[in-house]
Order: C-alpha cells, then structure tokens, then sequence
C-alpha cells in the first residue's frame, strides 16, 4: 500500500477538528508567512527540498524502521505507542508518508493545519512533550546522515566533473595532476588549484544548504505540533478554573441556610450563657470562703510543716551525735590499741637492753684475759731483755706486746660501742614509755568525750519527742478545718448540679450548632477534596 494513503485516516482523527485547530493556536496566512521569515525559510528551500523527494523515498522505510525501533527501546515511549489504535506496521506506514511530505509539501496553511493535527493526536495519546520533541533528535540523525552521504557524492561528482574539464581544456592527465600537487608550472602558485577548491567548497555550500533546508521545514513543524500542546495545556486549566468557580458557588449557596440556624441557635446559647453565669456567680462567692478554708489548712499545713522541718533536723542532731558517739569509741579503742603497741615495744627494747648486757660481759671477760696476757707479757719481756741483745727474743716479745696493745685497743673500741649502743636502747626504751602514757592519757580523754556524746543524745532525743507532740496538735487542728472544708464543697455541688442543667441545655444547642458547622465544613471541604472531573482520554474512547 501507499504510505501517502496511510496519512491522517487513523482512529484518532475523527476526535480532531483540524480548522479550528489552527485557529485556536493563531496558525492563518500570515503567521506562517512570519514564522517562515523567522527561520529563513523561502523559496530556495522549497526547490531544494523538492530535489530531496528522491533521496526521502528511498530511505523511508530505513528510517521508519529505525525510528520506531528506538521508540519500542524505551519502556516511556512504548506505553505510549500502545495506547495507539494503529499497530507499530501502520504506524511505520504513516512515518514514511510524513517523511516523503517533508519534500512534496505546498507548506502553506493546508500543510500546517496537518502539522498541527499530527501534534494533536500526539497529545491525545498522552506522550509528553519532552518525548514528542526528543524524537526529532532521532529523526536528524537519520535523515541528515542520508543528506550527509549525499553532499560527499555531490562534492566528489564535482571533482570528478572538474577533472573531466581540466583534461579536456588543458590536454593530458599530467596537467590535471599538476594541479592536485600544486605542480602545474612556473607561473602557477604552489598549493591546491583555485579552480578545484572553488568547485569543492561550492559542491560543500551547496550540501549545507540541503541540511539548512530540511532543519528549516522540520523546526517549522516542531512549533507548530508544540502549540497544541500548549494550546491543549490552557483548555485544561481552564477548564480547571471554570469547575472551581462553579463548584465555590455551589458551596456558598449550601452554606447559607446552615448559617442562618446557627444564628437562630446562638440566641438560645446567649440565655442558657445567662443563666450559667448567675450559677457561676454563686460558685464564686461558695469558693471564696472555700479559699478561705483552705488557706487555714494551707496555714496549719505549714504549720505542720515547719514542726516536721523541726523534728527532722533534731533526728538530724541526734543522728549526728550518735555517729559522734561511735567514733569517739572507735577512737577509744585506736587508743586502747596504741598502748597495747608501746607495752609490746617496751618488752621488745626490755630484751634487747639485757642482750646488750650479755655483749658486756662478754666483753669485759675479754679485756680482763687480755690483762692477763699482757702481764705475762710483760714479764717475759723483762727477762728477754735481760738475756739477749738486740734481734734476740726480746725483740719477738716486744713485737708480740705491740700485738697485744693493738687488739686490746680493738677491744676497747668495741666495749665503747657497746656502751654507746646500750645507752641508745635505754633512750628508747624511755620514749617507749613515754607514748604508753600519753596513749593512756589520749584513751582516757576519748572515752570521757563518748559519755558527754551519749549525754547530749539524751537531750536531743526529748527534743524530738516534744515536737512530735506540736505535730499531733497540728493535724488536730487540720482536720478540724477539713471538716468546714467538705460543708463548703457541699455547698458548691449543689450550685454545680444547676449549672449542669444549664449546660446540658448549652450543650443539645452545641449540638445543633455542630451539625450545621458540619455541613458547612462538608461543603467548604468540596471546596479543596473534590477531585476535578477528567475527561475519559480519547484513545480509550477509541
């Protein structure tokens, strides 16, 4: 079949009025005429889209295939194609014929009108905008890459076209070479030849202008399919517009009869008000002596509390002078304790002074041994003398007395150290004795400071007890002033038992009053709840 005969007889175009169509978006002679003027659209395209036709044709049904197979790619845009009463082949058929159109149309106001409808029925199928005008991205990458292959034939027929010329007017092949290498004589300059670059920049100007001539015809039908959308968007929120105007009036008339009987119910509140006010009076006057009652429970309360505070802090003291009494045992016997450790130091420096004693005797046995000796010593000494000269045994005796005299000088030291070593002891000894009575004296002071503690406890636990007593009298005299306080709230019961009556007759006019403000509320809500009636979409109507 024709692809020609496949345009503009969807399903979809009898929910289209092409006429008025245009006429909605402004689309008459003379805006076209200025839309063209506006791009540079002019009769120069209009040839060179003719001479397009062949190429348009011939590429069709590749461009077709390619086109809607990016479409189906898409999960956005296959949604759409599925809401079409055309299949994807039908829809292949009417691409090719809007493509062989491009280059076979009059372009006047008949062939905007169809531009126009073709955007319509895109809108009616619910494909947004930004698809709509994102596809024509696709459609120049597949007709210009086609125009593209065409300007490289062009410009390599006009080079050949060029040779065939040159060869023929200037004899041989030898000169058309010379002038691709810029070798063509003396006289010519070096560099490509003016003549072939003119043909190939014309050959290149002359493609560009094909492309500026397709771009040129598919902008002007952009705009024009992208004022239905718009155009289509304004009817919608008019639309919009025209059901909340209707739907506020209705609302103002449902609301005013409510409105008139809660005028009618608010005089009832008034009197019931009235009424309730005169109780409430009554109240008043029943809780101010309330008030008064209370502020003497409130005073004998303080009172209560102000003796408690008293009895607190006497428990207070007296737990503190217990607590002072416990240390002071404690310190009783630290110091008890103390004097059992100097009695243990005392026996310690006893036995040491009679070990120190023992090291004496010791001692002076030995110095009395080394009298001994030394008598003997110097008897035999005498003798040797007397015998023997010098070198002799006198000398060995003499040597041995030095002998003597040098460890009895020892001894002597020794002795000298113990003395020294026994008085040490005896110090200490003294100082151990010393601390026991001080300890001794500490303990005793101690535990005369726990009698005087446990003294003052005494005193201080007949304190509390006194105040204990102030406590009871207190609560008597509170209770007292409960008792006046119940008859007074008895008093307010009786008051409140009328202002009850009174507000359950306030409350049956509340309640009408609430009705009617729900039924205002009901229609005021109609106002922002109300979903605004949708149009069945026309390709379900299909």
């Amino acid at each position: 079949m024709d692809p020609s005969k496949e345009f503009g007889i969807g399903g979809l175009n009898r929910f289209v009025e092409a006429a008025s169509l245009t006429g909605e978006i402004g689309l008459d002679d003379d805006e076209i005429a200025w839309r063209k003027q506006f791009v540079g659209f002019d009769a120069e395209d209009e040839r060179r889209l003719d001479d397009l036709e062949p190429l348009l044709r011939a590429n069709q049904d590749a461009i077709a295939d390619a086109f809607y197979d990016n479409l189906t790619d898409h999960e956005q845009t296959r949604a759409v194609i599925e809401r079409s009463p055309k299949g994807v082949e039908q829809l292949k058929r009417t691409q090719k014929a809007y493509l062989v159109s491009l280059a076979t149309g009059d372009y006047d106001e008949d062939y905007f009108t169809n531009r126009a409808r073709i955007g319509k029925l895109h809108e009616i199928l619910d494909m947004p905008l930004k698809q709509y005008v994102g596809q024509y991205g696709l459609y120049y990458d597949l007709i210009l890459s086609r125009v593209d292959e065409r300007v490289q034939g062009q410009v390599v027929d006009a080079i050949e076209d060029w040779v065939d010329e040159r060869e023929a007017n200037d004899g041989g092949l030898e000169r058309v070479v010379g002038a691709l290498r810029g070798l063509g004589g003396d006289d010519e300059p070096e560099g490509l030849d003016e003549s072939l670059e003119a043909t190939v920049r014309d050959a290149i100007h002359d493609g560009m202008q094909d492309v500026l001539a397709v771009l040129r015809i598919l902008n002007l039908d952009l705009q024009v399919a992208s004022d239905t959308y718009v155009d289509s968007y304004s009817q919608r929120l008019e639309r919009a517009i025209d059901a909340q105007r209707e739907l506020a009036t209705e609302v103002e008339q449902e609301v005013q009869p409510p409105v008139v009987q809660l005028k009618r119910s608010s005089a009832s509140v008034a009197e019931s008000a009235a009424t309730i006010r005169d109780h409430a009076e009554g109240q008043a006057e029943g809780a101010a002596d309330a008030a008064a009652d209370v502020e003497e429970v409130s005073a004998a309360a303080q009172e209560v509390a102000s003796v408690a505070d008293d009895v607190r802090d006497t428990s207070e003291r007296a737990a503190e002078e217990a607590s002072e009494g416990v240390a002071a045992g404690e310190r009783a016997l630290d110091a008890l304790e103390a004097v059992e450790a100097t009695t243990e130091d005392l026996l310690d420096a006893a036995e040491t002074v009679e070990a120190r004693a023992d090291d004496i005797e010791d001692v002076v046995d030995r110095v009395e041994n080394l009298v001994d000796r030394t008598a003997v010593l110097a008897t035999n000494a005498k003798v040797e003398a007397k015998r023997g000269g010098a070198g002799g045994p006198a000398e060995t005796i003499a040597s041995e007395l030095e002998t003597f005299v040098s460890r009895t000088r020892d001894d002597i030291d020794e002795v000298a150290e113990a003395a020294d070593a026994l008085q040490h002891e005896a110090a200490s000894t003294r100082e151990a004795v010393d601390d026991a009575n001080d300890s001794v004296r500490a303990g005793r002071a101690e535990v005369a400071a726990a009698v005087d503690t446990l003294d003052d406890l005494e005193g201080v636990v007949d304190d509390a007890a006194h105040g204990m007593e102030e406590v009871a009298a207190a609560a008597d005299q509170q209770a007292r002033s409960i008792v006046e306080i119940s008859e007074t709230v008895e008093s307010l019961a009786n008051a409140a038992e009328s202002v009850a009556s009174e507000a359950q007759s306030v409350a049956s006019a509340s309640e009408e009053q609430a009705a009617s403000a729900r039924h205002v509320a009901e229609a005021v809500e109609k106002l922002s709840t109300d979903p605004i009636e949708e149009q069945v979409p026309v390709y379900e109507q299909v």
